[in-house]
């Protein structure tokens, strides 16, 4: 019997957009019996300055469905919109929100898919009576088997240049297990030629980003509350507006005046302070990785080396990983990485593989660990 006839029913994620709708008409094309849902998270909290068009969350949320719903009719399966309004306040805008007012700077995807998309989601649509036997997306990733390990690994995707992997990261081996990725093996311009080829009606809709566009601060609870600009010797340079309108490397919007270039360094919530420095005091090749999430392996017993990507958009960099008593990860750079920011997510890699992730705590700026330790 073949592996797509065992895995008959498939619920795929539809968001509106090019990927997933390509996703839903292959596994068709496949044989598979594909139902499509839309979850609803726009609850209106944010102001007009988030764009309506080009991010996952905001205004435009009610066109993205009609969209999904047309691709379906197209496609001739059936369409179901849950609401998941309130999970997503909870889990993941109130997480962001935490996160940036305690002088951290969290990605919101890597929350949702592990806990929305493919958690709440999930669970919701079994509730309401759908029945499947697995999961499908239109992320770029792979998903494998190591006999060995006997472990459901992530890979990154054929197109290196749409990879997910990254936001990917925090699945479990269970929702590993039960997915499926029909565009792990596509280029984006495969998946373009595939939907006119298909004459799906969003074939040239544009590329949504990630979470929102525009002014995400309006997302925050709170009112603003000010503080010293601080240089690291401790001396006051001028006032910040609010820790959440900055992060780790950014150099504009500070309204300072200095003869050489200012970058922020640390957010120190203790003081509620912003502290800046030169180019040279954003640079380390050290911090402390949390709450991790093993992929490939089932724990880390003792140093390794990976390669490291410590934001989304971040040119994977060689580490050395070491278990501390604590049950968190040392990490230990090859060379010196800029802006390396608590709150990000860092993702551990070897070859294709996603080995692992967790969230950046601390940022050391002295070695306690030789990188040549392990080989």
């Amino acid at each position: 019997m073949r592996l797509k006839q065992i895995m008959k029913k498939v619920l795929i994620t539809m968001s509106g957009g090019v990927d997933s709708s390509v996703a839903a008409a292959l596994l068709k094309e496949q044989g598979y019996d594909v139902t499509g849902v839309t979850m609803k998270i726009w609850g209106g909290q944010t102001s007009s300055e988030v764009s309506v068009h080009h991010g996952c969350y905001g205004p435009g949320e009610a066109e993205d469905i009609e969209d999904a719903r047309k691709v379906a009719q197209q496609l001739d399966i059936p369409f179901h919109v849950l609401n998941l309004t309130g999970e997503y306040q909870s889990v993941v805008l109130d997480y962001f929100s935490r996160e940036y007012l305690s002088g951290r700077t969290p990605n919101p995807c890597v929350r949702c898919n592990p806990n929305i998309k493919f958690g709440a989601l999930i669970e919701k649509a079994r509730l309401s009576g759908l029945v499947f036997d697995f999961i499908a997306s239109g992320h770029y990733a792979r998903i494998g088997y190591d006999e060995k390990q006997e472990r459901y690994v992530l890979k990154k995707a054929k197109d290196l240049t749409k990879d997910q992997s990254y936001f990917l990261s925090f699945l479990s081996q269970k929702q590993l297990a039960q997915l499926i990725f029909p565009l792990g093996e596509y280029t984006k311009t495969e998946v373009r030629e595939t939907a006119n080829r298909l004459g799906l009606h969003i074939a040239a809709k544009p590329d949504s980003q990630n979470f929102v566009c525009g002014d995400y601060t309006s997302l925050f609870k709170t009112e603003s509350n000010t503080g010293p600009i601080l240089d690291k010797a401790g001396n006051l340079l001028g006032q910040h507006k609010g820790m959440q309108f900055y992060t780790i490397g950014q150099r504009k919007g500070l309204g300072l005046s200095a003869q050489d270039a200012l970058y922020v360094t640390t957010l120190d919530p203790t003081k509620n302070a912003v502290i800046v420095g030169s180019k040279e005091d954003l640079f380390s090749d050290q911090f402390i990785v949390s709450n991790l999430n093993w992929i490939a392996i089932g724990d880390l017993n003792q140093p390794l080396k990976i390669s490291v990507k410590i934001r989304s958009a971040h040119k994977e960099t060689e580490a050395l990983i070491s278990p501390r008593d604590d049950g968190h990860v040392l990490v230990t750079l090859k060379e010196p990485q800029s802006a390396i920011t608590p709150g990000q997510t860092a993702v551990f890699y070897r070859g294709e593989v996603v080995v692992g992730a967790g969230i950046i705590e601390q940022v050391n700026t002295n070695n306690e660990t030789d990188f040549g330790a392990a080989g």
